[in-house]
């Protein structure tokens, strides 16, 4: 496989909400040649019209003309993009998978870059290890109408890794592509650990939010929901030692110290229960909970957290 420098990527983002969003922000601003794709077409036609406006933890505004910002993945056939960003919630990750095998070519690099657990399984299956890459962000934000996002927080730096270590070389250089002052991104020889300890994170407090409707921070300093907190995470480092993925005695007490600094905003996972959509539980707490029964680890607050969930969905 040919090892691309940054300055020869010309790069797709399938997903404009808030990750791929401010993630195409910074990669343009960046003079970076970008394609933004994104089925939402009041979105799109925003950002033609206005451009990408990013507010928050960081302040830009980045043009996108029609050529550059999609409505679909099967109009980047023939755009020659050989780096692709999938920026797109889990739940609807395969179906955008499988329209993308369809128009790169074989050569084109694939970065999953979504939450949770395992589903980067997703993009290897399709494209084999050594074009499949993954990212572990660590920002969010909420669109507060087409065109516009809130970035709320960013906690320095995003990772990138690789799945094979026959790729590392362009997961380095996928790295250095997305750094840049206040979009800080290092490499990481072992992704997966990086990977965890978002999982943990997410799992703790964003199904806890989902299911009693408060902000990151109102969960947080309500007693109770902050137990809850506290028990899934306990649950998951248990789990995580099993497989190998060890963060010392101190994790726990780090992590809750962590989600004492969320903001006053709601979780993907509540705006998903709030729109009628899919949520990410089963990379988050019931990955946590799929691994517990295979070495039959007790995972009780997990379980119903994951079921209380997968309840609210049914009323989709």
């Amino acid at each position: 496989m040919i090892i691309m420098s940054t300055g020869k990527f010309k790069v797709a983002i399938i997903g404009a909400g808030p990750s791929g969003g401010i993630l195409g922000a910074f990669l343009q601003r960046m003079n970076v040649e970008v394609i933004i794709v994104d089925i939402w077409k009041s979105h799109i036609e925003a950002i033609r019209r206005y451009g990408l406006q990013i507010f928050g933890a960081s302040t830009l505004t980045v043009h996108f003309d029609s050529d550059h910002s999609k409505l679909s993945v099967s109009e980047l056939k023939n755009s020659d993009v050989n780096l692709v960003f999938l920026c797109v919630k889990t739940p609807f990750l395969k179906q955008v998978v499988d329209d993308l095998t369809k128009v790169i070519s074989d050569d084109t690099l694939v970065v999953c870059h979504t939450n949770g657990a395992g589903p980067e399984d997703i993009i290897v299956e399709a494209f084999g290890p050594k074009r499949s890459f993954r990212n572990v962000i660590n920002y969010a934000g909420n669109i507060l109408k087409p065109g516009i996002i809130d970035m709320t927080f960013f906690n320095p730096p995003n990772y990138v890794g690789s799945v094979t270590k026959e790729s590392e070389d362009q997961a380095r250089a996928i790295a250095e592509l997305m750094s840049c002052p206040g979009f800080e991104t290092e490499y990481h020889d072992n992704i997966q650990t990086a990977v965890w300890k978002k999982v943990i994170l997410n799992a703790a407090l964003a199904p806890v939010c989902a299911i009693t409707g408060q902000t990151m921070s109102e969960a947080m300093d309500f007693e109770n929901t902050n137990k809850l907190a506290s028990a899934i995470i306990k649950e998951g480092i248990l789990v995580t030692n099993a497989i190998g993925v060890e963060f010392g005695p101190d994790f726990h007490d780090i992590c809750l110290g962590y989600l004492k600094k969320a903001g006053h905003h709601k979780p993907s996972m509540l705006i998903d229960i709030e729109n009628r959509s899919p949520t990410e539980i089963d990379y988050l707490n019931g990955k946590i909970v799929e691994i517990a029964k295979q070495y039959n680890i007790p995972v009780p607050v997990n379980e119903a957290t994951t079921t209380y969930v997968k309840a609210l969905e049914t009323k989709y």
